[in-house]
């Protein structure tokens, strides 16, 4: 059976993708046609590798072929065909990374945990020093808002696959356009997925999968029942994801997959759409054009929020954690 990679790489064709590929009958051998050379994003290398890998693990017994995949040279560099098992171009990691971008790499969630406890630090500290050291390669090593910035979302979002997820691995990639004011950062699992972690909470034990992916979003909002109830830096308050998107939002996107549904939001506008797929994928486009404010930001977004829980059935009325309210631990509130 042939298969066709859509031409539009954007993420939103790609999680349509994921539906139609769901949906392919049985067969002996599989053919994927990478198609003719064009740009393709950071982000949607991630998502469609993460669909590939589990197209994969659903046919363990078929033959697999592609097709046109020297058409894609920056992606072959970029690890994206070595991430889901085609052995074309580097494998993840391997590409050395640059003020622009970040290849498609892995985190093992064990080796973060192993570092932690060998260490004697939290596994959060362990995580804020991997993110700033990402950070750090795409911005020449500068300790400016933007280094605060990206180690702050790279950081809560890999806490949060670190602790609700699941997963074995968390799979990451970045790129950077100064002159567009433009930092992508992708990251994905293969873990359980938002709407089974919610419903280890009872007051989401039995919400439905749209619901869960939008529910998230929101202050307070944790698979974990005694979120914001321990006295921790790192304490679980559910406001990780919600921190994140606010920021994203102050002139870039945020998008978030899950199971079988995602969402895109931006300053003004938020759009929902299906999709197919295992764990979690969450994009996010953020605008470097003035970051000068962000940590006063933070604590404004940290007040927004705990009022707008109170109003959310099943959220955690308490303060955001200390690490989710500044950018990073050693940057002071006064």
């Amino acid at each position: 059976m042939n298969i066709l990679i859509p031409h539009d790489l954007s993420p939103r064709s790609i999680a349509s993708f994921a539906l139609e590929l769901n949906n392919v009958p049985d067969a002996e051998e599989y053919t994927f046609d990478f198609g003719g050379q064009r740009w393709f994003p950071p982000f949607s290398m991630l998502l469609l590798s993460s669909i590939l890998r589990q197209f994969k693990s659903r046919h363990p017994n078929a033959r697999r072929r592609s097709h046109n995949h020297d058409n894609h040279q920056y992606a072959a560099h970029f690890g994206f065909f070595r991430s889901f098992g085609l052995a074309h171009g580097n494998d993840p990691g391997e590409a050395l990374g640059s003020s622009r971008y970040l290849p498609i790499s892995e985190l093992n969630v064990r080796e973060v945990r192993t570092v932690a406890i060998s260490t004697f630090r939290e596994v959060g500290d362990v995580l804020e020093s991997k993110s700033s050291d990402l950070a750090s390669i795409l911005t020449l090593h500068q300790q400016d808002q933007l280094h605060e910035t990206l180690a702050y979302s790279m950081r809560e979002i890999i806490r949060n696959v670190v602790e609700h997820s699941g997963s074995e691995t968390i799979y990451y990639c970045a790129q950077y356009w100064p002159t567009r004011h433009q930092v992508e950062v992708g990251i994905a699992d293969d873990g359980i997925g938002i709407r089974a972690s919610l419903a280890r909470n009872p007051p989401f034990s039995d919400i439905g999968e749209e619901d869960a992916v939008q529910l998230v979003l929101l202050p307070g909002i944790s698979g974990n029942p005694l979120a914001g109830k321990r006295n921790n830096v790192w304490n679980n308050s559910g406001y990780g994801l919600y921190m994140t998107n606010r920021i994203c939002r102050r002139g870039g996107q945020f998008l978030l997959i899950s199971g079988g549904h995602g969402v895109e939001l931006d300053s003004v506008s938020k759009t929902s759409f299906r999709t197919d797929i295992c764990g979690t994928a969450i994009r996010m486009l953020i605008d470097t054009a003035d970051l000068r404010a962000l940590n006063e930001q933070l604590r404004r977004f940290a007040e927004e929020g705990r009022a707008a829980a109170r109003t959310i059935s099943g959220a955690n009325t308490n303060l955001a954690s200390a690490a989710s309210q500044m950018l990073s631990r050693d940057f002071r509130i006064e």
